[in-house]
């Protein structure tokens, strides 16, 4: 019976070997060390919890025709942190692929797994050997500004596998030429401003100019440009049927158009405000008078029954509705 069980494990020891060593064959057609799967290989090589090696796996959509910008941002960061851990593999003890496994290609996977959101990034461990852990079910990495950037990838990486793991970044001219730019450009305006304010007071500017400048800076930094500015996401969805898509119907996702509606919206909130406060009361008539402060406030509601209805698409739990669905 010994007998028999340990040909058993050798047996086993085979098989995932032979997998792992089809994974780097596969990884060793792309120049930075990552295998490109197709369906039936993920579910071979990967999914398997009886395996003595680690496989970091995305699923993504880097065709052109998708415009996933993340994807192209987390695609970057994973193959400068493949890159890293090809030149450690000499002194490595650990056995880790990369690969990634694209919406074209795992499509009928994505929709059984229920997959609305895409890059994302999934850990396989080891179920045995030993490196295994103790729960070698696929984990997921969140992938927010730290780990989507190369170094906060290896990181985060590292803290899981128990093993320093580095990324590679090779010295980008294009880059360094696109930083200089910047900084000349920068001291270029505020010399500019220097000299500005030295010609004129900043106080003669006017309440008017300076309430302006105050409601689209608040605009600006509530209506979601800063996020997008972190996850660079696409300007517009687009479904399979190839139809154009305004919002992303979760709230953990937002498309790019949707920080300028949002931001228009509450434009026209802001303005309807100031007419009914301070523009309305001097429209001469009564009638007249009236009928303005009617208008402004029709519009006003309109506009706040349109936020709430976005509010209520992204986040069907929303509690409040006004006038729209």
């Amino acid at each position: 019976m010994r007998l028999l069980a340990m040909m058993g494990l050798a047996l086993a020891s085979m098989c995932t070997a032979q997998s792992f060593g089809q994974l780097q064959q596969l990884s060793s057609r792309d120049p930075d060390g990552i295998a490109s799967l197709k369906l039936d290989q993920f579910m071979e090589h990967v999914v398997p919890e009886d395996k003595d090696y680690a496989v970091v796996v995305q699923l993504t959509a880097l065709a052109p025709e998708y415009k996933c910008d993340t994807c192209q941002v987390v695609d970057r960061s994973l193959r400068a942190v493949s890159r890293g851990w090809q030149k450690q593999q000499g002194s490595a003890e650990r056995q880790i692929a990369f690969a990634t496994l694209d919406v074209e290609d795992g499509e009928e996977l994505f929709r059984k797994m229920g997959i609305d959101k895409i890059p994302r990034m999934m850990i396989f461990p080891p179920g045995r050997g030993p490196h295994a852990m103790s729960n070698p079910s696929p984990r997921e990495m969140k992938l927010n500004a730290r780990n989507s950037s190369p170094a906060g990838m290896a990181s985060r990486l590292s803290e899981l596998f128990h093993t320093e793991i580095r990324a590679h970044e090779p010295i980008s001219f294009a880059a360094i030429a696109k930083y200089i730019l910047g900084t000349v450009a920068a001291c270029s305006g505020l010399f500019a401003v220097a000299k500005a304010v030295r010609r004129f007071s900043l106080r003669k500017l006017g309440r008017n100019v300076w309430a302006v400048c105050t409601i689209t800076f608040v605009l600006v930094m509530t209506s979601g440009l800063m996020w997008n500015r972190i996850n660079t996401p696409p300007f517009i969805g687009q479904t399979r049927a190839g139809e154009v898509v305004l919002f992303a119907p979760t709230n953990n996702q937002q498309f790019g158009v949707e920080t300028q509606i949002v931001a228009a919206a509450y434009a026209v909130c802001a303005l309807c405000v100031v007419l009914l406060v301070r523009h309305t009361l001097q429209v001469p008539g009564s009638d007249q008078r009236t009928l303005v402060t009617l208008l402004v406030l029709a519009s006003l509601i309109l506009t706040y029954s349109y936020i709430n209805s976005v509010f209520r698409l992204k986040m069907p739990g929303y509690p409040f509705r006004l006038l729209l669905p």
